[in-house]
């Protein structure tokens, strides 16, 4: 496990991005119940990513400056974190359209290999690809050595940030592949994760037609100090490792990190997320820390969650509603575009807008037969 840090943990020049080469042994897997007076821990690789994106806010590489969002946790069971986040609804680049899950990667339209090289932060190197000769244990490189790979993972800053340390992990930067999930991706996201020590480190995904909004395959990750309803919702086991969401308003699945199983958790994952593409089914995917299944939020037993959304498809945002139903909203953090609409939304309201994306009943119930089909191997 990786020891929390404090604040005055070393880090390599925070003006230009560093090699970050870890191992499973740098993995923080156990977590806390949240309290109303929570410290939160950072591991270097928080400390690593953090110092960088403070360091790009005071070089001004981002669209606007997020400053403090209001905040307010709505009342009700289902804890809905809002947040008012104006500029992030009219400052960000426009979108690009999408018309299919499937869509093949156009290199003509904007990309992650046309950003400017301040806005990367770090390259994430895993030990079991590297040259055990030529990197120590835990080693954060200077980015100048020859050695590494060349198939880049890279983190770089959403310039549109949602929140505090808003960052794009772009897996094979290099190989231009689209906003599709791969095992590899899957696994990579996982790794991240499980670097972080931070109880409020989170990462999301949204498929094409699910609100992404570029078609290169990345991940959404940022910090949020606030406990989500999601992280110990409770669960219906489906088949083999794989849970519905119980009594919310959009309909997915769920599943948990077993025995610290990171590959075996990531080909479950993919299985479900590969049979949505196949059959153009939009999607969205959440990871976070939480309560294993069955456990309460006050419980001790806590791993990773991941949950999968198969959702009705997005051709666009829908100026009308208070927020865009991506995956954050569909885990419980609530982006608000508007101040009145921040200023007046419940629970009720919040969740009659989640519910518009989630498939109805019949097409839920005919997915998990065929997932049934597919996990059980026929």
């Amino acid at each position: 496990m990786a020891a929390p840090m404090d604040a005055k943990t070393p880090v390599s020049d925070v003006s230009k991005p560093c090699k970050y080469v870890y191992g499973e042994e740098d993995f923080t897997l156990e977590s806390n119940p949240w309290t109303d007076q929570m410290e939160f821990q950072c591991s270097q690789f928080d400390h690593e990513v953090r110092s960088r994106w403070d360091h790009a806010v005071e070089a001004g590489y981002f669209r606007y400056k997020l400053d403090s969002l209001k905040t307010k946790v709505i009342p009700g069971r289902l804890k809905f974190v809002a947040q008012l986040n104006v500029k992030r609804a009219t400052e960000r680049r426009k979108p690009q359209e999408m018309q299919s899950v499937s869509q093949p990667f156009n290199p003509k339209e904007f990309n992650f290999l046309k950003i400017r090289d301040h806005e990367i932060l770090m390259e994430l190197c895993p030990k079991q690809l590297m040259n055990d000769e030529t990197i120590l244990n835990g080693e954060v490189g200077n980015g100048e050595d020859d050695s590494l790979p060349t198939d880049r993972n890279i983190i770089i800053i959403n310039i549109s940030p949602l929140e505090y340390c808003n960052i794009l992990i772009v897996p094979s930067v290099e190989q231009c592949l689209p906003q599709v999930l791969t095992i590899e991706a899957i696994k990579l996201a996982l790794d991240t994760i499980l670097l972080s020590s931070h109880q409020g480190f989170r990462i999301g995904w949204n498929s094409l037609c699910a609100f992404a909004s570029v078609n290169h395959l990345h991940f959404h990750a940022y910090y949020l100090d606030k406990e989500l309803a999601i992280e110990s919702a409770t669960t219906k086991a489906v088949y083999g490792g794989c849970h519905e969401i119980d009594n919310y308003p959009t309909r997915g699945f769920a599943f948990q990190l077993e025995e610290g199983q990171v590959s075996q958790l990531a080909r479950l994952v993919y299985k479900v997320t590969s049979y949505f593409h196949r059959n153009e089914i939009a999607h969205n995917m959440f990871i976070t820390r939480g309560t294993m299944f069955g456990h309460d939020n006050q419980s001790e037993k806590r791993t990773l969650r991941v949950y999968v959304w198969p959702r009705r498809p997005s051709y666009g945002a829908k100026t009308e509603d208070a927020f865009n139903i991506a995956v954050c909203e569909l885990a419980g953090h609530l982006p608000i575009k508007v101040e009145s609409e921040y200023d007046t939304m419940t629970e009720e309201e919040a969740s009659r807008i989640l519910h518009e994306a989630s498939l109805s009943e019949e097409e839920f119930t005919n997915i998990k037969e065929q997932l049934i089909l597919l996990l059980n191997g026929k």
